[in-house]
């Protein structure tokens, strides 16, 4: 079962980091084109009228999409200052503690996604933008990100499971 699982962990990691290489790009996109459309309006070359709208929608889907490389790196905001007051074993049972509690909110927050992309489906919603893209695909990313986090936070508990016992079911050591 581990090996199994361990190809589709590697499968998900690559998919988040391919969106955490889009997320860079975006962003790379964002440093060169605010200048050029600066430069432009000041040549009195006109300008690029949806860039200031696309800069939204980039970094509101980047900063969903690439949560899940981020949670993977840990290089998301925590305390560890508790965990490494504690014996091993608890920090274990805390880390899995968390990771359920993560599955959980994760889920519920993507089931509300889910419910709340396919009403602005249904109704057809457009923002009052210039560039105007449905309602229903950005909260299809807000949807799509929080199921992604969901495994992720499965692939941490079930990690931290792994690392606590050996061949013959013994504990190891903390994997917080």
């Amino acid at each position: 079962m581990w090996r199994y699982l361990n190809r589709l962990e590697t499968s998900f990691n690559w998919l988040t980091l391919v969106f955490a290489i889009l997320v860079a790009v975006s962003i790379g996109m964002i440093t060169l084109l605010i200048p050029l459309n600066l430069a432009l309006i000041n040549l009195d070359l006109g300008g690029i009228w949806w860039l200031y709208e696309a800069v939204e929608y980039a970094l509101y889907v980047g900063v969903f999409i690439g949560a899940p490389w981020v949670l993977h790196q840990g290089a998301h905001v925590r305390v560890d200052v508790l965990v490494t007051a504690m014996p091993d074993t608890i920090a274990r049972r805390l880390d899995q503690f968390v990771n359920l509690i993560g599955i959980i909110l994760c889920t519920t927050l993507m089931i509300y996604g889910l419910r709340a992309t396919l009403s602005e489906f249904a109704d057809g919603t457009l923002p009052d933008k210039d560039l105007r893209i449905a309602n229903w695909y950005m909260i299809g990313v807000f949807t799509f990100a929080f199921l992604l986090l969901a495994v992720e936070f499965l692939f941490r508990l079930l990690r931290s499971i792994k690392s606590g016992e050996d061949d013959d079911g013994t504990t190891v050591r903390a994997g917080f």
